[in-house]
């Protein structure tokens, strides 16, 4: 935020003034009217500090007592001190019941013992935050019956009341969510919050207050928190799903807050939120190879002069929900909707709907991947005390449900802001000051119940995989045809990992091409089932193909190293002689002209299971055939490249543990009974070359009818296809 050099001189004395004399009248004086001033421009933390050594030499003092409660509750991250403070004001007030008691009262007065009416509304707030509800109504009723009738906070104080009404009631009946800590990997003693998580859930940035890995920031304090400013950090999972060690954005600047707010759903263009001199605004950077391009601030009338904190891009990019306090709104902050026009820009921005918005505050909105269901945090509502995440579904003419409180006890009587969910919807992550955590704000995942499961929503996402040894190549691109109708979509891998996402409407044919300098690496034709449920479809793509008979498991690679990673702080340049990355423009026109490559294969074979069945019979006669088949490509070219499927429904299996591991296994089985015919033919099973690999949980949600067959049999399958 800018602050005058005044008011920078006022800290650096407020600073400096406790070292004076505790007994001279003067020094008292002096402190009294920086801590006073310190607390009008919210430096709280510092304001408390000299509030605290006045209030050592006079403990019977209302007035500080209340300005300690006070600072304390403001505070960056000493609200939990405030109550004992508020309470002993609170006693040691003289009231004058009835007129009011404000008039006679001079905040900015050393000689002024009492404490205000005020102090009842910030005990109530007190007792509100440590769950004493009945206290907390008796505090806010007191603070209505002895304040001016036209107080700002007598709102503030009914609705006070209304929260507490609120949270006894969720409060009675908690939702069994199960809640953990994500791990000292990615928290640490200071604050870390806003969690922002990449669609395939393998990418998680966030903010955090640390000092950086290399000290650059260690002596940058922000004044208002006495603590390093907030930076931009990712972390990624390796391939055994552990998050790895936190790496620095380098957008981050030297000096000021950089804070997360949302990713694209292809993990490549990062939204972030700035604090521009105290007017914050919301820019995006893109990722190119491994580095972040500079921020810039979003087009249309995204940002104003008002304060724009938080935003959410839907999965297609087509629509922009962000927060904004500017006027017209109906009130305090609002999330507002901008949609993607036919020339690309971002239409003009409109009140998102009065179902959602309230006349509190409204922010941290996240749209589902599935564009349908939104997340948000309101003070409105049926909040149980500050911000409370709610979510609300739009219908079919685009309005929104009633929005639904997620309830206790994930929301809690404090301020419970910017969750996200992962893509099937089963698994949230938000940030929480628990003191259970390992620093002041952590951040957590919560496991959701399984009707809250996305329905309607297919995600294609994998691996691209370079030869050994070698790095992606810059020109990777995945084309995405829609075979009904033409249209083509393509995906840039990310280059670190090759990492892809896409997200597929059910119901459809498509063509999946990846292709490196324009030319076809692998291509096949997937048909996505029209089932209500989420489904996940992983494809791993050898860039060259690998020996089947070569490692233990098909979808082994070294642990803790995502493929083509590299050391931190390296930036690979494209070899001599190779094409450059292309631009998006590049992109969209050589996918819209780009040609259907052949995309047949020498023979199929399907093996369809009963419940937990995984095996490939060996004398069946459609397998023997398949066989004769890859056989006969070994003998003509020397070789024969295969891609293997394998599927599970979503019937619970307890024999394999998950249905990801039945689904694994059956692909692992199908490996081993390929290798085996192979080689009982005389023929050399290195031959054989691994292109790609599939693999699927898929079909309708259960029901506790797992002996329909028909209903799930076709989604327990194992395929091959060799060519």
């Amino acid at each position: 935020m800018k602050y005058g050099h005044a008011i920078l001189t006022t800290l650096f004395l407020g600073l400096a003034a406790p070292m004076l004399a505790q007994g001279d009248n003067t020094s008292f004086n002096w402190k009294f009217e920086e801590a006073s001033k310190l607390m009008e421009e919210k430096f709280f933390n510092q304001a408390a500090d000299i509030w605290s050594q006045l209030l050592a030499t006079d403990g019977e003092n209302a007035n500080l007592n209340y300005k300690l409660g006070v600072s304390y509750f403001n505070s960056y991250n000493q609200k939990a001190k405030a109550l004992p403070y508020l309470e002993r004001a609170a006693a040691l007030r003289k009231s004058n019941f009835g007129s009011f008691n404000t008039a006679g009262y001079d905040p900015f007065d050393p000689r002024e013992r009492n404490a205000p009416a005020e102090v009842d509304y910030y005990l109530g707030r007190a007792y509100h935050l440590n769950n004493q509800f009945d206290k907390a109504d008796a505090a806010y009723q007191k603070f209505l019956d002895e304040s001016d009738p036209k107080h700002e906070l007598r709102e503030l104080a009914m609705r006070g009341k209304e929260q507490t009404a609120n949270a006894r009631v969720l409060q009675a009946s908690p939702m069994d969510y199960q809640i953990s800590n994500v791990g000292q990997v990615i928290n640490w003693a200071g604050p870390d919050f806003s969690p922002v998580l990449s669609v395939d859930g393998n990418a998680l940035f966030y903010t955090s207050r640390r000092v950086r890995p290399d000290s650059a920031n260690s002596a940058i304090i922000d004044p208002i928190a006495g603590q390093p400013y907030e930076n931009v950090y990712v972390s990624y999972k390796d391939r055994e799903g552990n998050w790895q060690k936190p790496e620095v954005l380098n957008i981050n600047p030297a000096v000021g807050h950089l804070a997360t707010i949302n990713v694209a759903a292809d993990g490549q263009t990062l939204f972030v939120y700035r604090d521009d001199g105290g007017d914050g605004n919301i820019y995006e950077s893109k990722l190119v190879g491994e580095i972040w391009s500079d921020p810039v601030l979003m087009g249309s009338d995204i940002n104003t002069k008002a304060w724009e904190t938080h935003g959410a891009l839907s999965a297609d990019g087509n629509t922009f929900y962000f927060v904004s306090d500017r006027k017209g709104g109906l009130g305090g902050r609002d999330i507002y909707r901008v949609v993607r026009l036919p020339n690309g820009e971002w239409s003009k921005a409109q009140n998102l709907s009065p179902v959602i918005n309230t006349k509190y505050d409204e922010d941290g909105p996240f749209i589902h991947p599935n564009g349908r269901t939104l997340y948000f945090s309101s003070k409105g509502h049926n909040s149980m005390g500050g911000f409370d995440i709610f979510y609300t579904e739009m219908n079919d003419d685009g309005t929104w449900t009633a929005p639904k409180n997620l309830g206790s006890p994930l929301n809690t009587t404090d301020d419970d802001v910017f969750f996200v969910t992962t893509a099937d919807g089963r698994r949230g992550y938000f940030s929480s000051d628990k003191n259970s955590g390992y620093g002041e704000k952590d951040i957590y995942f919560v496991d959701l119940p399984t009707e809250m499961e996305a329905e309607g929503l297919t995600v294609l996402k994998g691996y691209i995989i370079p030869a050994a040894g070698e790095e992606l190549p810059p020109s990777t691109i995945l084309y995405v045809t829609d075979k009904a109708t033409g249209e083509v979509k393509s995906y840039k891998p990310r280059q670190r990992d090759g990492v892809y996402v896409a997200i597929l409407p059910p119901c459809k044919e498509y063509n999946l091409d990846y292709r490196v300098n324009d030319k076809t690496v692998h291509t096949e034709d997937i048909f996505v089932e029209c089932e209500s449920s989420y489904q996940e479809i992983n494809k791993e793509i050898y860039l060259s193909p690998v020996s089947l008979a070569g490692p233990a498991s098909i979808v082994d690679l070294p642990k803790g190293a995502p493929p083509g990673k590299k050391e931190k702080g390296e930036v690979v340049k494209p070899a001599a002689g190779t094409e450059k990355p292309m631009t998006d423009k590049e992109i969209k026109e050589k996918g819209t002209k780009h040609a259907t490559p052949d995309a047949s294969y020498a023979d199929e074979y399907a093996k369809f299971y009963v419940y937990n069945a995984k095996d490939i019979d060996q004398n069946e006669q459609r397998w023997k055939e398949f066989i004769d088949t890859v056989v006969g490509l070994i003998e003509k070219n020397g070789k024969a490249n295969v891609v293997i499927e394998a599927s599970a429904s979503k019937v619970p299996t307890k024999t394999f543990g998950t249905n990801e591991n039945l689904s694994r296994q059956r692909m692992e089985d199908a490996r081993a009974r390929l290798l085996e015919a192979v080689k009982a033919r005389g023929k050399d099973e290195t031959k054989l070359y691994l292109e790609a690999v599939n693999n699927l949980v898929q079909g309708p949600r259960y029901q506790g009818d797992y002996k329909n067959t028909d209903k799930y049999g076709k989604f327990q399958y194992a395929k091959l296809k060799v060519r």
